[in-house]
């Protein structure tokens, strides 16, 4: 067998480890991010990457964006949502959602939802969260699933109040990005397959400018970028545009003050090698096995051309697609979703305030007519959690953004990282080799959380790195009374109290 078609035999094998369910309200994340770290692992292997890279120098490549809005449209009173159907009583917030044109010319609009804080809005800072997938919607899974005030019912006509939203902390937006994703559209059909990083970012800078023309009031309200998975790429990237224009003109408009980012794909030989650590480490790999790739693979980019280690891939993935279908990529210990003949879904198992299947109501929810009124979306727009086309025409994306990261941390922003320690997806043990290629001394020494809720640790500049115990990928949704004590903290750059390893 050649070298090409053994590449291609594991890379089909790991796509089809993460097929969804018949339903596409069932395509995910997972599903995606596994399609796509394949994907690129197969461009490795048929060559090397292209030779010009925008984050070499952002200030270079983007210096030159403006740093205010010229033409703003569209006003806030306009956005305001009156009532979400289906939300419960009393709710004791202000709600927003709306479209803002980033390109004129080819009618690019970024959808929005956002959400004010119950307590005292006008003093809690901004927070930009992001999804990744890439192609994924920071609305339905972010906002519906995860840190929102809401959680969509089985039913997919109501709501219920979630306790541990973290407008309880900030004044969030949520964002659908790029043209393509969710209510996101373009007049202009070549958009949505000239997607990638370099025009995500801009776009989504571009959406800020405008976006604070409308609500004015959070002009030089302090301003942190949050998000997980590809946001890996989406966070440090947007960090830098905004930070490359300061740098250019002076001006901020943004007042960024750091980024905070959740189970993050940050290298892709890290991912690579951290998934496959992990799976072995959770007993889910023979041993056999994991020396006979460690001994093939360096996982590094000589990799692309060693045929010793395509087989040593391809005879574990051969044999872990056997039992996939029983095993959640992005929490190897919660329940699926399951899908009966009669189209009906139910969960595999039960986990406490965890539902597998929330997708399916989530699409639901937002496919309703009198929901898309409300929220101010296009009523002709087929609403999915994500976008195959966009996903399938992702380009231009960098194999690290660990430069970037370091590049942000010498800038003095405040860079958090956490990671749920039950993810495949982004695992943890990815997430240590890149924090490891950061090369910061260590101020703070691993410790651990409240309640051992996990496990934190402070390297120089104030960057962060902690771990969520017992959560998967989307640490919110597996975890959200733990992920929010780790979002308080983040804003006021202090790490949650100590404790004491023994406790009687």
């Amino acid at each position: 067998m050649t070298r090409r078609i053994q590449i291609r035999f594991c890379i089909l094998l790991a796509i089809l480890l993460a097929v969804p369910l018949p339903n596409a309200a069932a395509l995910d994340q997972a599903a995606l991010l596994r399609q796509f770290i394949a994907s690129r692992r197969a461009q490795r292997a048929d060559g090397p990457a292209e030779t010009t890279d925008p984050w070499a120098d952002p200030a270079s490549s983007f210096g030159h964006l403006p740093t205010d809005c010229k033409n703003p449209k569209g006003s806030k009173e306009a956005d305001r949502i009156t009532a979400l159907p289906g939300q419960p009583p009393r709710v004791n917030f202000e709600q927003y959602a709306g479209y803002v044109t980033v390109d004129e010319e080819h009618g690019r609009a970024l959808f929005y939802y956002f959400v004010e804080s119950p307590y005292d809005a006008a003093s809690k800072p901004l927070v930009l969260w992001l999804n990744g997938g890439p192609g994924c919607s920071s609305l339905g899974i972010g906002a519906m699933t995860e840190l929102g005030p809401f959680r969509v019912n089985p039913d997919g006509k109501t709501l219920s109040r979630n306790r541990h939203a973290w407008n309880n902390a900030a004044n969030v937006i949520f964002l659908e990005s790029p043209a393509g994703v969710g209510f996101s559209y373009s007049n202009t059909s070549s958009d949505y397959v000239r997607v990638g990083d370099e025009r995500t970012a801009v776009d989504s800078y571009i959406f800020l400018l405008h976006w604070l023309e409308r609500f004015p009031e959070y002009k030089g309200r302090d301003f942190y970028i949050a998000g997980e998975s590809y946001a890996g790429h989406y966070i440090p990237e947007l960090a830098a545009v905004i930070v490359a224009a300061r740098k250019r003109t002076g001006k901020d408009p943004t007042n960024l003050k750091g980024i905070f980012i959740g189970n993050p794909l940050l290298d892709d030989l890290n991912n690579d090698k951290g998934s496959l650590e992990f799976l072995w480490n959770h007993g889910v790999m023979s041993d056999e096995m994991w020396n006979n790739i460690s001994e093939h693979c360096s996982f590094g980019p000589s990799d692309g051309s060693s045929s010793s280690c395509d087989e040593a891939m391809t005879a574990f993935y051969f044999n872990f697609a056997k039992i996939v279908g029983n095993i959640y990529w992005y929490n190897i210990y919660a329940p699926i979703c399951i899908q009966a003949p009669n189209g009906t879904v139910y969960s595999s198992s039960y986990l406490p305030g965890y539902d597998p299947c929330i997708n399916y109501y989530v699409t639901n929810y937002f496919n309703s007519l009198d929901v898309k009124e409300a929220i101010h979306a296009r009523i002709n727009t087929r609403w999915s959690n994500c976008s195959i086309q966009v996903h399938g025409n992702w380009k231009k994306a960098p194999l690290t953004m660990v430069p970037t990261l370091s590049s942000l941390v010498d800038t003095g922003l405040r860079v958090w990282l956490y990671s749920g320690d039950m993810d495949d997806a982004c695992p943890i043990t990815a997430t240590r080799y890149s924090v490891h290629d950061l090369n910061l001394t260590i101020t703070k020494p691993w410790r651990p959380l409240p309640h051992v809720g996990g496990y934190i640790q402070q390297h120089e500049g104030g960057f962060t790195f902690a771990s969520v115990r017992g959560a998967g990928h989307m640490v919110p949704s597996f975890q959200p009374k733990r992920s929010l004590v780790l979002f308080y903290s983040f804003p006021k750059g202090v790490l949650p109290p100590a404790v004491s390893l023994w406790q009687p």
